[in-house]
């Protein structure tokens, strides 16, 4: 539980991007970052579509055998069908993107990446 919680928050804190301008701060970046993000949202809302996001698939059945002195002793597991996935995607995920990263352009900033991981 540990481990999964502690890959969670590496995994969040790895995804925060870095714009940058010069004279800027850090808060001034995430300010600006949080502005364009809500005009972004306004200016392309979420388009939400019911859609296949994993296709279905056949897991083979298996044989496992192991000896026992002069016996031996098989597992069989049969094969099983494991049905296709649906959920909601936002379709206008990409865009919004791009309206965000236009408006932090034309404030003057740049994109430098991702930031580096900080625990504190």
């Amino acid at each position: 539980m540990r481990r999964c919680a502690l890959l969670l928050i590496l995994g969040l804190g790895a995804c925060a991007e870095r714009w940058e301008r010069p004279g800027a701060t850090e808060q001034d970046s995430e300010a600006a970052q949080a502005r364009c993000t809500a005009e972004a949202g306004a200016r392309v809302p979420p388009a939400l579509v019911w859609t296949q996001t994993s296709a279905g698939y056949w897991v083979p059945p298996q044989r496992a055998c192991r000896r026992r002195g002069d016996r031996t002793e098989c597992v069989y597991n049969p094969g099983y069908y494991v049905p296709p996935r649906f959920g909601w995607v936002d379709v206008n995920t990409d865009q919004r993107r791009a309206v965000r990263n236009a408006c932090l352009t034309a404030e003057g900033w740049s994109y430098q990446g991702l930031r580096p991981l900080r625990l504190w």
